[in-house]
C-alpha cells in the first residue's frame, strides 16, 4: 500500500470539514460569501430556468371598449325606445336627435315649451 502524505491527509480532513459546514448551513443569508457561495451556485443552476416567465400586461378593456363605440363596432339597445317623454303638461316642443357617422344615436336634446302661453296656469 502506497504511503500518503500528512499534508494530503490534512488538506482532506480540511476539504471535509469545509463541505460539511456548507451543506449543513450554507443556505443562511446572513452567512458570509465564502460559506454560502456553493448554495448560492447551485441555486442558480437548479433553479433559475424554472422560475415563471412574467406574466404579460393585461388589455385595457376600457379602451377598447370605447374604441368600438367610437368606430360603431357595438351594437348598443337604447334604454328607452320611442320618443323622449317631457313632464311639461301640453309640451309642444322638438326633440332633436344627435347621431354618429354611422346613424348610432348617442343624445336626445328635447327643447320644452308649453302649449299654454300663461306660465301661472298649471
Amino acid at each position: 500500500m502506497p504511503d500518503i502524505p500528512a499534508t494530503f491527509l490534512v488538506l482532506y480532513a480540511i476539504v471535509l470539514v469545509y463541505g460539511v459546514t456548507l451543506a449543513s448551513i450554507g443556505d443562511r443569508p446572513s452567512l458570509p460569501l465564502v460559506l454560502r457561495w456553493t448554495y448560492t451556485a447551485w441555486d442558480f443552476i437548479a433553479y433559475s430556468w424554472r422560475r415563471p416567465a412574467p406574466a404579460p400586461p393585461r388589455p385595457d378593456y376600457a379602451r377598447i371598449d370605447q374604441l368600438e363605440r367610437e368606430l360603431g363596432l357595438v351594437e348598443e339597445r337604447p334604454i328607452r325606445t320611442g320618443r323622449t317623454v317631457c313632464l311639461t303638461k301640453n309640451c309642444t316642443g322638438e326633440t332633436e336627435e344627435i347621431r354618429t357617422w354611422s346613424g348610432r344615436l348617442i343624445r336626445n336634446i328635447h327643447s320644452c315649451t308649453s302649449a299654454d302661453s300663461d306660465p301661472g296656469s298649471f
